[in-house]
């Protein structure tokens, strides 16, 4: 494998060399071209760079200006290199150790003898600029920090990985050498002693801490706690007050007043963030109690609307983004083997929403519950109205059916707990209720044996009962099968020739266009026909009574039912029979004079030809009801 030229190695190196980040091009090459007809000899792939060193300089700097390495200057005639991680280097090294340079200020470009072009530099006020740093992580070195102190007095270089933990690390190291210092800790502890009385012990405790365990003084300050608080409020206060009565500073003074600023700054962001981490506890705490109110499921939207117990919104309490995270966490972080605290349901239409596991199987089987009613109520007008008109479904006849029939009807009318049900989520929930031996009501004992237990043991519908209240809501006489059929069928008849009947009802007679074109061709033979028709009448109906009387008396006798609407459709029924078969025979008789026996040989054929007619009771009463009827419809006829 080909070894490859390192130009960069050589940068850094002549840069640590010459104590500058800045190196003149034409001078560097001019070195280059020289050096590397010593790494020649013992390294043959620089053999290309003696050629002609400058033209390989100027191709290998491209890829070093495009990642950063190195930044072009054209300040001067030949140019010049910048090279940041010289500074790199040199705060690292100045930030190494801290303790040795408590007594000096910060680094600063002063202290390290570097000049660092503008852009390369990010400058923050130390009082009001680090909020972000407490906010998340920084791990770039680049660009380097210039920390401008209150009043602008001083000035700071550190890279922003160090912001804020060797921040505040090296300013309590500076407090701590100040405390060491012609009796200062003393002095101090007895002045917070009379700032802070009764809390001697708390004091002590704090300032021995600093004095022989500096490091833990950090977790004090990031906890944030009231007495931590107050204890270094109070201290720095205290400290920058002495020092600040001094007519002349020496660097100790301003290396410990910058480490007073920064443990000050630093203090109220910690105590800040704490506060803001407890308001986000709080508000999520909130948030955990709502998903525990009813309706128990809610969309994002509808959790990015809670609120708090005094109206407050929960959101700015906590960001969107935090919102996110928790919700992530709680719908994907569990135990191995344990179903999450949230679980996402995605229903057949609409969006996602979100329910606590706790929550799942009771408003499973509160929908249940709720379903029951009507459900029930549905079925049994189904049932009702099909019996009604003497039809049936498969789901009456069989259960199989009707569990079939109940799995439709649920998707139907409760479409969420129909979604529910299909998820194979509230098993999983079931499950581990089950082997954590949580008791599980009766009312909630949808499982049986890893399947859903049947609809009807669900939904408490029974078959039979539903079919038999359906039953029992019609009249008694539905009950009767001779009865039942009879009516059946004259209700299809009825229903199969209602346009026709319709008209009828409406003109009052009959229709018979081909008999009245045959009684215009022949006046004679009207007369005789009409006659025929009085000569019946004559025979069948007795005494002076109407015939329209004695139709009635008949239809009492043969139509015994006992409710009024279905006697009357009976009646109907049979009349429509008598009209359509009347009209056939006149074609037949051609208005010739017509007999009784006609007559009766038609009832008789319409009776015995029909079972549901010979089942009536009183058959002679319906023969003559029959016989009557035809000569009302006949005398209708004009000639």
């Amino acid at each position: 494998m080909a070894k490859v030229t390192d130009l960069y190695a050589i940068l850094r190196a002549y840069s640590n060399k010459t104590s500058s980040p800045y190196i003149d091009i034409g001078v560097f090459v001019t070195f280059l071209s020289k050096y590397v007809q010593h790494l020649a000899a013992e390294q043959p792939e620089w053999t290309e760079w003696v050629q002609d060193t400058s033209l390989k300089f100027w191709d290998t700097m491209g890829k070093y200006t495009e990642d950063g390495r190195c930044v072009l200057l054209t300040d001067t005639t030949d140019g010049r290199i910048y090279m940041p991680y010289y500074v790199v280097d040199k705060l690292k090294a100045a930030y190494q150790d801290l303790d040795g340079c408590a007594d000096i200020p910060f680094p600063n470009e002063e202290s390290l003898k570097v000049s660092l072009p503008p852009a390369q530099l990010m400058m923050l006020r130390l009082d009001t600029d680090l909020t972000s740093f407490f906010d998340k992580a920084v791990t770039s070195y680049l660009p380097v920090i210039k920390l401008v102190f209150p009043d602008s007095r001083w000035e700071a270089l550190i890279l922003a990985p160090m912001i804020p933990r060797s921040l505040l690390e090296a300013a309590v190291l500076k407090v701590r050498y100040y405390l060491n210092q012609h009796n200062n800790k003393d002095y101090s502890t007895r002045k917070l002693f009379s700032l802070l009385p009764g809390k001697e012990g708390i004091l002590r405790e704090n300032m021995e801490m600093i004095m022989s365990r500096p490091q833990d003084c950090l977790g004090s300050i990031e906890g944030g706690g009231e007495v931590s608080y107050l204890f270094w409020a109070s201290l720095c206060s205290l400290i920058k007050g002495d020092v600040r009565k001094k007519t002349e500073l020496f660097s100790s003074d301003i290396a410990v007043l910058e480490g007073i600023y920064v443990v000050e700054v630093c203090l109220n962001l910690y105590k800040s963030r704490l506060q803001k981490e407890r308001v986000k506890e709080m508000a999520l705490r909130c948030l955990d109690q709502a998903m525990d109110k009813a309706p128990y499921h809610f969309t994002q939207d509808q959790i990015i609307k809670f609120t708090d117990n005094k109206g407050m919104a929960l959101l700015g309490q906590y960001s969107e983004a935090e919102l996110n995270t928790y919700i992530k966490k709680k719908t994907s972080e569990s135990p191995e083997g344990v179903v999450p605290d949230w679980l996402v349901i995605q229903p057949r239409h609409g969006e996602h929403f979100f329910l606590k596991k706790d929550r799942y199987l009771p408003l499973v089987g509160r929908l249940i519950i709720e379903a029951q009613g009507g459900m029930r109520r549905e079925i049994l007008n189904r049932w009702t109205g099909m019996l009604n008109d003497f039809s049936t479904e498969p789901a009456m006849e069989n259960d199989a059916d009707f569990e079939r029939f109940l799995g439709s009807l649920n998707a139907s009318m409760n479409p969420l707990l129909h979604d529910f049900l299909e998820d194979k989520k509230l098993f999983w929930v079931y499950d581990e209720m089950e082997r954590n031996d949580k008791a599980i009501p009766v009312a909630l004992r949808i499982f049986d044996r890893g399947k859903l237990i049947p609809y009807s043991l669900m939904f408490l519908l029974r078959r039979k009962e539903i079919l038999f209240d359906a039953k029992m809501s019609l009249p008694f006489w539905y009950s009767i099968p001779i009865l039942r059929s009879i009516v059946a069928f004259f209700t299809k008849l009825r229903r199969k020739k209602k346009r026709s009947q319709s008209e009828a009802r409406k003109a009052g007679n009959i229709d018979f266009a081909e008999t009245e074109a045959a009684a215009d061709a022949s006046k004679s033979r009207g007369r005789e026909f009409l006659n025929s028709i009085k000569d019946i009448e004559s025979e069948l109906v007795s005494g002076d009574r109407d015939i329209n009387d004695q139709l009635r008396d008949l239809q009492r006798q043969w139509g015994l039912l006992l409710d009024s609407t279905a006697q009357q459709n009976l009646v109907d029924d049979v009349n429509s029979l008598i009209r359509d078969n009347l009209r056939q025979s006149l074609r037949v008789w051609k208005k010739q004079r017509i007999t009784l026996i006609h007559l009766k040989d038609l009832a008789q054929g319409l009776v015995y030809g029909n079972t549901n007619l010979r089942a009536l009771t009183n058959r002679d009463a319906l023969l003559l009801y029959m016989q009557l009827y035809m000569v009302k419809l006949l005398k209708t006829i004009k000639t």
